[in-house]
């Protein structure tokens, strides 16, 4: 799990970012992001391992989370706030046991708080650095973060296939049909890119949304490179995206809500 972090961290930029932070505390700072993410990756793990799950189940991760937070400087009473896209991330996953599959959601909020990791580790990295709560506006890694998820799910396709995880892109191919979800994908990347460039055309001298603007036009080539691919993937790995795991348990749920609202309308 170390060496997936860390590919994780490399990919979303975070050592620039903890470049802004002392020496004499990155390395210390950097083992306790680990930890966050692994303690959230403990959570997703408990979502992936059955299907019928409550809540309550929950309960523990939340602490450990919470304790992870405290122990990178963040003030108690504030981690319920700094968890609260974490929370919304949840609800979008257990919604899928209700039968909302990924591809009913707004594709933008779907993504916004499918990288709500990432946003929060960026933000613990921020509270220790002085130079980047000055010089750096969190929200300004908004589209980089939405064509890195994206990507994340294009490159999972494959592993994801027979286990219980909100693959978005399976979702899309799925509900629209391969040509009409690569032009959905595409076309969100395009906009995505496309926005983080108005932002730095609005602040040309801004040094940090430079960065972000380089870092995001080459996610958004490996992305739409990536996509324009999927279907030879697939082929190529004989897969059926029908028989992905997370889509036939959706589906079932889908049905099984249909008939119990048409049981209660002949009741009536």
């Amino acid at each position: 799990m170390r060496q997936k972090i860390l590919d994780l961290f490399k990919y979303r930029e975070f050592p620039h970012l903890l470049s802004f932070v002392e020496q004499v505390e990155r390395g210390r700072l950097e083992e306790k992001l680990i930890a966050i993410q692994e303690a959230i990756y403990r959570l997703d793990q408990v979502l992936e391992s059955k299907w019928e799950i409550s809540e309550i189940e929950f309960a523990p991760h939340w602490d450990k989370i919470a304790n992870t937070l405290v122990d990178a400087g963040v003030a108690s009473d504030l981690t319920h706030s700094y968890l609260s896209n974490i929370r919304a991330y949840l609800k979008h996953e257990m919604q899928m046991r209700d039968g909302i599959s990924p591809s009913q959601l707004d594709i933008e909020e779907y993504y916004y708080y499918k990288s709500c990791d990432v946003q929060l580790i960026r933000r613990v990295i921020s509270d220790q650095s002085p130079i980047l709560q000055r010089q750096m506006n969190l929200d300004h890694w908004r589209y980089f973060d939405y064509i890195t998820e994206v990507n994340d799910d294009v490159t999972d396709i494959i592993e994801d296939h027979d286990s219980i995880n909100g693959n978005g892109v399976a979702f899309y191919l799925h509900d629209y049909g391969h040509e009409e979800a690569k032009r959905i994908l595409d076309g969100f990347v395009k906009i995505s890119r496309a926005q983080c460039n108005v932002l730095l055309k609005n602040n040309p001298n801004n040094q940090w949304l430079q960065f972000i603007n380089r870092v995001t036009e080459q996610a958004s080539y490996d992305t739409q490179t990536m996509i324009g691919q999927l279907k030879s993937v697939l082929l190529h790995q004989d897969i059926e995206i029908e028989e992905n795991k997370t889509i036939k348990l959706v589906t079932q749920a889908k049905k099984l809500k249909h008939q119990i609202k048409s049981t209660a309308r002949i009741s009536n």
